[in-house]
């Protein structure tokens, strides 16, 4: 399925235009998360990947998966149904790229879903998460690269952040003084992150 060569931003960004086209087209509820959000939402930065969180229901997955493959998405279609309906995670490939599927199966990843906003990018209208949602699903996975994409996402979004949101959703979760939230309200009073 992966093809030996080097990634491209032009790649990443004709996978995603192709993706979000699909998306829209069969009237799929989705929202880019991920790098490449983090990077539209804040600072660009150079991604590996393309992840989507999305609801599809079963019955309409097939299709759905028929469409991606005349676009140039590659999968063995018994592997990702499975996955999806067992895991509630899938992954695709296009043209050696990782695109990575996430299903809302957590009230929180639902509200991220229901937040993304249409956005004008790559001359598409694509849906993306917004500042807050991935900050929460950033929190959620902690990765070293999470804690730089929080700190530039706080940092181009700070003034607009509804941090009240953010709070309620991670009370879900987490108590408010787990050490992930504490450091994205110092970041988000400026303080400098360690």
């Amino acid at each position: 399925m992966a093809h030996d060569h080097a990634i491209s931003e032009q790649d990443l960004r004709d996978g995603l235009a192709a993706a979000a086209e699909t998306l829209a087209h069969r009237r799929v509820s989705y929202a880019v998360i991920g790098g490449m959000a983090a990077g539209y939402r804040s600072q660009p930065r150079f991604t590996k990947d393309i992840d989507f969180l999305l609801r599809v229901p079963q019955v309409e997955l097939p299709a759905l998966l028929e469409s991606l493959q005349k676009k140039g998405f590659e999968f063995d279609e018994l592997t990702t149904i499975r996955e999806w309906t067992q895991e509630h995670m899938t992954t695709l490939s296009y043209h050696g790229i990782r695109v990575d599927w996430l299903k809302p199966v957590i009230p929180v990843y639902q509200h991220i879903l229901e937040r993304a906003t249409d956005e004008n990018w790559l001359n598409h209208t694509i849906r993306v998460a917004s500042a807050e949602g991935l900050i929460l699903l950033k929190l959620l996975a902690f990765r070293t690269q999470d804690l730089l994409d929080i700190e530039n996402l706080v940092a181009a979004q700070r003034e607009r952040l509804d941090l009240a949101w953010i709070r309620a959703e991670w009370q879900t979760l987490a108590p408010l003084d787990d050490p992930r939230m504490v450091r994205l309200m110092n970041l988000a009073r400026g303080e400098k992150s360690s």
